[in-house]
């Protein structure tokens, strides 16, 4: 097991054949490999140098998820999803070793940010003080993504929290999302009409983009059918979760995603943005996620 610190970038080594790519811009996590297999979705028009979110992989979302309904929100005047994932972190540890929870071994690195390593805009627009630390953990079939915020300003602030997680598949045709029926959504596509799913297994055959609200279930299942390399999904102290695929012509008017990219990934997001987490001064905050592959 390794760790290698790039100028721009973190790699994660596992002895099994796993590893995992994070830049420093977003702390974007950009691959995941399992088996030497890669298991996230990276448009190959994806910007990587710094001037545009990553198009792909695990990108955050903090503290605004979209843009906010309300001008206002104290967040009303962030641009798309936030700071987080436009701002560049800082590398603050790196470990490897025995994880204390299941006995597997790991590698671990953890990523910070706090108001003062975002940019002059970006702290007009949302004028609070606060800590993100990222910690993103390797083991043989697992990536785990935990995320803590810490309120350090004098006054309680509100935020939404989201890992915009890209899963890479085979076709798109073929793929289902189990572990959501019988939960409310809200449909963005259709105008934020709400509405009860009632498929066991959600399929996508044209553009979808609905946030599941008071997610219960322990894990979420991504089928490929295909008999292997199905995704699971385990969330922690994350409420909701954001099912998305372009489809056609969202893909066509997007210029950091090819037109036919669609075909090859599904976006299955775990978070908190139904409704923002209220925080109190000097409080904090910690949510995860464990994403897990069959092999």
């Amino acid at each position: 097991m390794s760790v290698q610190n790039l100028e721009n970038k973190v790699i994660l080594t596992h002895g099994s054949g796993s590893s995992a790519e994070v830049y420093l811009f977003g702390a974007t996590v950009t691959s995941w490999k399992v088996s030497g297999l890669e298991r996230l979705f990276l448009s190959k028009k994806a910007i990587l140098d710094g001037t545009k979110a990553i198009r792909g992989g695990i990108p955050l979302v903090f503290p605004q998820f979209g843009t906010a309904k309300n001008p206002n929100d104290a967040s009303a005047k962030l641009p798309q999803h936030g700071i987080a994932r436009i701002s560049t972190w800082e590398i603050l540890s790196t470990t490897s070793g025995t994880s204390v929870s299941n006995g597997d071994e790991e590698v671990t690195a953890t990523f910070g940010l706090t108001d003062s390593q975002i940019s002059n805009n970006l702290r007009e627009a949302w004028p609070k003080k606060f800590q993100l630390i990222y910690t993103v953990s390797l083991t043989a079939r697992t990536l785990k993504t935990s995320l803590e915020v810490k309120n350090e300003d004098n006054e309680p602030f509100n935020f939404h929290v989201l890992f915009h997680t890209y899963f890479s598949v085979p076709d798109i045709s073929k793929v289902s999302i189990l572990g959501l029926s019988n939960l409310t959504y809200t449909d963005k596509v259709l105008n934020g009409t709400r509405a009860l799913e009632s498929r066991e297994k959600i399929t996508i055959d044209q553009e979808v983009d609905r946030v599941y609200e008071n997610v219960a279930s322990d894990e979420i299942v991504v089928d490929l059918q295909e008999g292997k390399g199905n995704f699971h999904v385990k969330p922690s102290n994350l409420r909701d979760t954001v099912v998305w695929n372009p489809w056609i012509d969202k893909s066509r008017g997007m210029s950091d995603f090819d037109d036919e990219e669609y075909k090859l990934m599904v976006c299955v997001e775990t978070g908190t943005v139904a409704d923002y987490i209220p925080l109190s001064p000097g409080h904090n905050w910690q949510g995860s996620q464990i994403l897990s592959v069959d092999i």
